[in-house]
């Protein structure tokens, strides 16, 4: 087995054993979806605290943290993408982003690790916004694993007259679609 090959096998076990249980286990009104990109909204919360916490604290100016400040930035429109793609995410189907964000998945672990080598050594006043900034990653990615989640299909439950009825947007009214 090829190292790429051995790469997608580890990303594949995590998404299959340790995320999609998790996601499973979510309450019904709680996608993995959403749970993913709500993650994602805080690690770019914590990541723009990371950024702060330096000019305020140490006065630094926006030059010395531009390039941090360029990566929130892109962060931000990688949430923003991610936010309209969301309704290609259907219950019952298969979910796009699966193979899609493979890459990202992989890139984001890297960074991951990197950030956590990098907050090793680091003096203690620079050791707060080092955690801050591997927790945003930690939060990134496991929010681009819950993304990448199976959803749950369709809820159903039982007729007294017919037998299942899926819940969806056919309300139970006439067969008439809910507005």
């Amino acid at each position: 087995m090829t190292l790429p090959e051995r790469i997608a096998q580890m990303d594949d076990w995590l998404l299959d054993r340790l995320f999609q249980p998790l996601a499973d286990r979510l309450p019904a009104r709680l996608t993995p979806l959403h749970l993913g990109l709500s993650c994602q909204l805080g690690a770019l919360m914590l990541e723009g605290l990371s950024l702060l916490l330096p000019m305020l604290l140490f006065g630094a100016s926006l030059g010395n943290m531009i390039d941090s400040t360029l990566i929130w930035c892109v962060s931000l429109a990688f949430f923003l993408g991610m936010r309209r793609s969301a309704p290609m995410v259907r219950p019952g189907m298969l979910n796009p982003l699966r193979p899609l964000l493979r890459a990202m998945r992989l890139l984001s672990l890297a960074f991951l690790a990197y950030q956590l080598f990098r907050g090793l050594g680091e003096p203690d006043f620079v050791w707060l916004v080092t955690q801050l900034t591997t927790i945003s990653q930690l939060l990134f990615t496991i929010g681009l694993y819950l993304v990448a989640c199976q959803p749950r299909p369709p809820l159903q439950r039982m007729s007294s007259r017919s037998g299942p009825i899926i819940e969806g947007v056919w309300g139970t009214a006439g067969g008439r679609l809910n507005s």
